[in-house]
């Protein structure tokens, strides 16, 4: 079993270059069916962590009452889960309207600033 350590706390760009060091390397000296043969071998491992980890997801969105269907009847009649009384993300055009103006006013000021630099 792996620690609680792994993959390790390192930046995305230098996990993914990792990843195409590990790929050059296993290349070696096979032909192109034995690459082929392992390459497929990597991706049933990661497709089976994937699944896994897909399915420990859904069981623990449902004992915490967080699955939400989007695409069922009772959503798309308006009566979902992200309705709260009479709000719905449908109808909150003042908080989106707020959040509009104080985006442009700290654009204007993020324009003062760089002017008067």
């Amino acid at each position: 079993m792996l620690d609680s350590n792994f993959p390790p706390n390192i930046d995305p760009q230098s996990f993914s270059l990792l990843a195409i060091a590990v790929g050059a390397a296993c290349v070696g000296d096979l032909n192109a069916n034995e690459q082929n043969s392992v390459g497929n071998w990597l991706v049933l491992v990661g497709q089976y962590v994937l699944t896994h980890a897909a399915q420990q997801q859904l069981i623990e969105a449902r004992i915490e009452n967080f699955n939400i269907n989007t695409n069922s009847k009772k959503s798309k009649s308006g009566n979902g889960p992200f309705v709260d009384g009479e709000r719905s993300n449908q109808t909150q055009r003042a908080e989106v309207d707020y959040l509009l103006d104080a985006l442009a006013r700290m654009q204007e000021e993020l324009k003062n600033i760089k002017n008067n630099s």
